[in-house]
This record gives structure tokens, sequence and C-alpha cells, in this order.
């Protein structure tokens, strides 16, 4: 079953596997005396996820690997992404570190030792995070004579959330998408990508910020639902007359291509997603239905699927 993901998710995996920001962001993030133990120049970024298909349309876990100063030993680093506070937190961690370990174990068999790994949480959510941060909190009534048998760890967070007003730190390319992030809930959404659109023009190399252009722009029509074409096509144009060679090319790329396309593609996969909590996985005939469909029709089967008590209601 294909992932289906979230504009958050969707957003945060393009962004942070990209290489320049995953070491930029680790370099800042990473306390000093793990840094001091691993060597970055090896970072291996995991093209796919360790975790089962099953947890995919929940989980964004993106695993970092690195080498050890003493020799050919990885270092795992788990990165999990949330945009709102989830409880159980610590048990998706735990079954991201198993899947992690039974398949470090069938690619190396003869091994009697696992990789060490560092489980590290971004929260960028509207809400305060105000969940277990160990897992034996998860355990009530946990009696003393048990505590030795209730696994004990925790894990590393990044708060980018409006509420904490952390510093962004990093080079430009860093600080953008973490802003982004930041940003994505404020009530000005247009005022804030529109300084973002700013940062993009410091971007030194062409390529690299068209990309991550589409990438924001999509972002934030998707993730914002307060964003339209006419927005986007105005803050491109302001852009552009400032004589933006970014800005002309990404127009040049892909608005003429149209930004209702990335809507539609946005709306389906969140539509698909709905689908799938409320009704099961869809099937393949279903899937290639509601890609193909236009705008206007997501539009009210999103909003039949809030009242429908089957798929059959939600697609006549």
């Amino acid at each position: 079953m294909d992932e289906i993901a979230s504009p958050h998710d969707t957003f945060f995996r393009e962004s942070f596997s990209r290489r320049e920001i995953a070491l930029d962001f680790l370099r800042w993030h990473l306390p000093a005396e793990l840094l001091a133990e691993i060597d970055l120049d090896t970072l291996d970024i995991g093209k796919d996820s360790y975790v089962s298909s099953d947890l995919r349309t929940a989980y964004s876990d993106l695993v970092y690997r690195v080498q050890h100063r003493d020799g050919p030993v990885s270092v795992y680093l788990l990165f999990e992404h949330k945009s709102s506070p989830e409880h159980w937190t610590l048990m998706q961690l735990l079954r991201y570190i198993t899947a992690e370990g039974d398949q470090y174990r069938k690619q190396h068999p003869k091994a009697k030792h696992l990789p060490a790994i560092y489980p590290l949480v971004i929260y960028h959510g509207k809400l305060q995070w105000r969940v277990p941060r160990r897992f034996q909190q998860l355990v009530a009534p946990l009696p003393q004579a048990l505590t030795p048998f209730v696994p004990q760890f925790t894990y590393a967070l990044v708060d980018l959330s409006a509420r904490t007003n952390a510093e962004i730190k990093g080079q430009v390319l860093t600080r953008l998408v973490q802003l982004a992030l930041r940003w994505i809930f404020d009530d000005q959404p247009i005022g804030r990508l529109r300084t973002l659109l700013a940062l993009i023009e410091q971007v030194q190399d062409k390529d690299t910020a068209v990309a991550i252009l589409e990438s924001l722009l999509r972002y934030y029509v998707q993730g914002t639902q307060r964003i339209e074409e006419h927005d986007v096509r105005e803050l491109l144009q302001e852009s552009t007359n400032t004589g933006d060679p970014i800005m002309q090319t990404f127009i040049d790329r892909y608005i003429e291509q149209g930004v209702q396309q990335g809507v539609q593609q946005g709306g389906a996969a969140m539509l698909l997603r709905l689908i799938e909590r409320r009704f099961g996985p869809p099937s393949e005939q279903v899937r290639e239905r509601v890609t193909q469909a236009d705008p206007n029709t997501l539009l009210k089967w999103s909003d039949r699927i809030l009242d429908a008590n089957s798929l059959d209601e939600v697609l006549h």
C-alpha cells in the first residue's frame, strides 16, 4: 500500500531528506558530546521507512545513519515529526526502534549487538507539548518491584512551535524550513509566506531554491487551506517585480503548469487519508477515482465524508 501523508509530513520529509538541511540541522541540535563521537560526513539518509505499511499513514519516521569514531559502527538518528501533541509518542518510537532492530538483524545475521539509536521528535503544533517524555510514565500503577521489568527510555524534543519562541538556528535553507513549519498555523499565512519567499531569494543555488519554493508553496496551499491560487500568483508577482531571477525561473517551470494541479493532488491525498481512517484502506479503483477527480468533486466528497456511513455515500 502506498503511503498517504499529510501536507505536514510531506513537507517535513521533502525538506529533511535534503542532505544540506540534514547536516546543518544536526550540527545545531545534536548534543555536543554525541557530535564529538560521530562523523557527520558519513551521513546516510534512509530512503525507505523501516516502519511497516500499516503505520505509515499515521507516522512519519525518517532515519539517518552516521559512523561512530571507533570504526564502522552505525549510530541511527530517528526523526519523528509531529504537528499536534500525541500522548502515545513513546509507543510509536518503541515500535520504530523494534522494527529497526529487526531489519538490522536481517541485514546482519551474524551480529550480536544492535546499533545505538537517538530518537528525536520535531514538533510545530499550536498546542503545548504536554505528553509523557519517559516510557515508564505510561505505565500506572507501576509497583516498585516491577520497575526493572518495564522499558525506560526518553527522546529529544525540538519544539519549533510559535508558543515557545525558540531560536531558529542554522543556515538560510535550514532556518527557512523550520520557520515554514512554525508558521503553518499562523493567523496571517500570506504575510508569513511573503517572509519565507524573501528568504528563498537568499539561497545561492538556483535549482535548490526552485525546488524548495515549489515544496513550500504546495505546503502552504494544502497545509493552511486559506491560501488560494490567486494569492500565490500575487506573491510571486511581487517577487518578480524586484527582478529576482529565482522567482522568474520558478514561474517558468511551475506556475505556467498551474498551481491548481498542486491543490488537486493535495486534496486527493487528504481525502484518501480520511477514507482510510473511516472505512479502511481504499481499493485501487477508489484510489484511481479519487486521484483523477477535479477539485470541485474532491471538495464535495470531503464534505460528505464527515457524515457518511459508508464509502458509497461519499462517492455516489
